[in-house]
């Protein structure tokens, strides 16, 4: 019995330490000493090359690194039968906790002008916005999108948030869903913070009308997935002024061409899809427990729901 670990962008070291320390009965293999194929019962993975999944005919699980699970189920040649275990450590949703809170405090308290006006050497002073008249739009309520608001709660901010089905929230978040509310949910969306994972139903889900529909001067910050925000029809509405600022950190094609127009923009903040960056020592534990789960004849968690895309 072997797990396969691989994991590029990483540093693979903290990782590898706990599977050997926790999973004792079990042969580690790094990618791409992958030794007899037919003893890798689980892969932990993180843009695991297309066309390797199908070479193990003993695989019982794929672990994801990350909360998402493009980089797996857009593998053509992926077995339709594996489960696919999505990341849902609590280290990660805490770095992403900071990250939207972060940019969301860049926006509401004028840093993104302080940074040009220094680069004129303007001392001006911006008015002031209490937290308290501050709407926080949060597109995708799941763990982490809930996780976010209930944290900006705590601050003072208002707080709405969208999703694809009706939930019940708690702590004073005005909740929206379906496409029928839509509109109503981005005219309160003064800074706008999407989670949403990509499925069918989310792509290019918010074009020019939609991102219109925010307040003007509105705020962008997109950390779910970036075929979710059309990229064209963003520049479009930055451009137009509609839109203040955005700040990006998923993309259509990633790594980002040096050739997009988005490098360059003025009012575009750019990072390299690192939202919501894992602990190697916490999230290799919540992958060991999985596999605990499914050794004992117990379903992992959270499993990726194909009918629902994520």
């Amino acid at each position: 019995m072997a797990l396969l670990v691989s994991l590029i962008d990483t540093d693979i070291q903290p990782w590898v330490e706990v599977f050997e320390s926790e999973l004792s009965n079990m042969d580690i293999r790094i990618y791409p000493d992958v030794g007899d194929v037919s003893e890798i019962e689980y892969v932990a993975a993180w843009q695991h090359p297309f066309g390797e999944y199908k070479k193990y005919p003993n695989l019982k699980a794929i672990l994801s690194l990350g909360a998402g699970v493009d980089h797996i189920i857009k593998d053509p040649a992926l077995p339709k039968d594996v489960p696919i275990v999505r990341m849902a450590d609590d280290s990660l949703i805490r770095d992403m906790c900071l990250y939207a809170s972060h940019w969301v405090l860049h926006f509401h308290s004028d840093y993104y002008r302080y940074t040009k006006l220094q680069a004129k050497k303007l001392w001006l002073p911006q008015d002031f916005v209490a937290p308290k008249n501050r709407s926080i739009g949060i597109m995708g309520f799941g763990n982490i999108g809930k996780s976010i608001g209930d944290l900006l709660t705590t601050q003072g901010f208002k707080v709405v948030g969208w999703g694809a089905s009706e939930k019940h929230t708690t702590g004073g978040i005005e909740y929206f869903y379906g496409k029928d509310q839509m509109s109503a949910f981005l005219n309160k969306a003064e800074i706008l913070i999407n989670v949403l994972p990509l499925t069918d139903a989310t792509r290019s889900l918010v074009m020019e009308r939609e991102l219109r529909q925010l307040p003007k001067g509105a705020f962008v910050i997109n950390m779910g997935r970036g075929s979710i925000i059309n990229e064209s029809d963003l520049l479009s509405v930055l451009n137009s002024s509609h839109i203040s600022a955005a700040v990006l950190d998923v993309f259509d094609v990633e790594p980002l061409p040096v050739d997009d127009p988005l490098w360059s923009h003025p009012n575009v903040t750019i990072t390299p899809h690192i939202a919501g960056q894992s602990d190697g020592n916490t999230a290799a534990m919540f992958m060991v427990e999985n596999i605990r789960r499914i050794e004992n004849g117990e379903p992992p968690f959270p499993l990726y729901d194909v009918t629902r895309g994520y």
